[in-house]
């Protein structure tokens, strides 16, 4: 469990000043920036869903999330890790501010851990 929230801490809090850096600041971002820019900085892709979920598109995160995956499991892995959960932090990455589906937004700010 310690890999799980340590790879998800990293994709909240290290993986959206990189995509904004490298593509610039957007409500969300293709499946291949998001890979792209995970392989770059290292950092486990055994979780990469939570990526998909957090700077993706809806279409891309219900693509490539495991059937056993839901938003309130991940919700709850998410607000485990910051005790604000992912509406909370809703504003600091990308899910449910804007974009067509419903997901995807936020201003392309990170948090600056």
């Amino acid at each position: 469990m310690f890999g799980k929230n340590s790879t998800i801490k990293k994709y909240k809090y290290r993986l959206r000043p990189a995509l904004a850096k490298s593509y610039g600041g957007s409500a969300t971002y293709t499946k291949e920036q998001v890979d792209k820019t995970v392989d770059e900085m290292g950092i486990d892709k055994r979780h990469i869903h939570y990526a998909y979920l957090m700077y993706c598109d809806a279409a891309t995160y219900e693509a490539n999330t495991p059937k056993d995956e839901s938003i309130d499991s991940m919700n709850s892995a998410i607000a485990s890790l910051s005790g604000i959960g992912l509406f909370g932090a809703i504003f600091s990455s990308s899910y449910y501010g804007g974009g067509e589906g419903g997901t995807g937004g936020g201003d392309g700010g990170g948090s600056g851990e």
